[in-house]
């Protein structure tokens, strides 16, 4: 056995309930937020510039099909069936 804890968590996880663990003000939990929120979004415009790049498509592209309404009209649950 390598000394390890197992846990149902990955290591990004372990590190952030570490820091939490140590107790935080309302101002650092705010920083911390800001500074998660920052790095979620380098993540997601590391892939859309990753997919541009792949299918080809100019910031135009992106920013017409971000304008878009692509969501599938769904009939309600609410709506008594019909005979």
């Amino acid at each position: 056995m390598d000394g390890s804890l197992q846990t149902p968590f990955n290591p990004a996880q372990v590190e952030i309930l570490k820091l939490f663990s140590q107790g935080l003000t309302e101002e650092q939990t705010a920083e911390l937020k800001k500074l998660l929120v920052a790095f979620r979004f380098k993540l997601l415009n590391e892939h859309v510039q990753k997919v541009a790049k792949t299918k080809n498509l100019s910031p135009k592209d992106i920013d017409d099909a971000s304008q878009q309404h692509r969501r599938t009209a769904y009939k309600s649950k609410l709506s008594k069936p019909t005979k």
